[in-house]
């Protein structure tokens, strides 16, 4: 599994992450993911600011053993700065991955 907060994401042919490294200007974030399955499944992306849960997302995964490419997003406006996490849940609720970053 691969997974990454990017400031900008394009999704056409090989998908392209801007990774978001150091603190971020408000705006929108998207986190990228990829994950190998054998069957479909679904996972969440859970958005976190300052230890507080903002925005759940469920995903659908296709059944792909070389990796099937997924997304969220969430705009971040100046009011919203803070300290942010993503994490990446399994649908029996696992916590796969997470990802932290700042919004100034």
């Amino acid at each position: 599994m691969t997974a990454e907060v990017c400031r900008s994401l394009t999704r056409t042919g090989a998908w392209t992450c801007a990774p978001a490294t150091g603190a971020q200007d408000p705006g929108v974030m998207y986190f990228y993911t990829r994950v190998a399955s054998p069957r479909d499944t679904t996972i969440e992306h859970r958005w976190y600011r300052d230890e507080r849960l903002e925005q759940t997302v469920p995903l659908r995964i296709r059944a792909n053993p070389s990796g099937f490419r997924t997304y969220s997003q969430t705009r971040i406006s100046a009011n919203r700065a803070g300290k942010w996490k993503v994490e990446v849940r399994s649908q029996d609720g696992e916590l796969l991955d997470e990802k932290t970053f700042a919004v100034r």
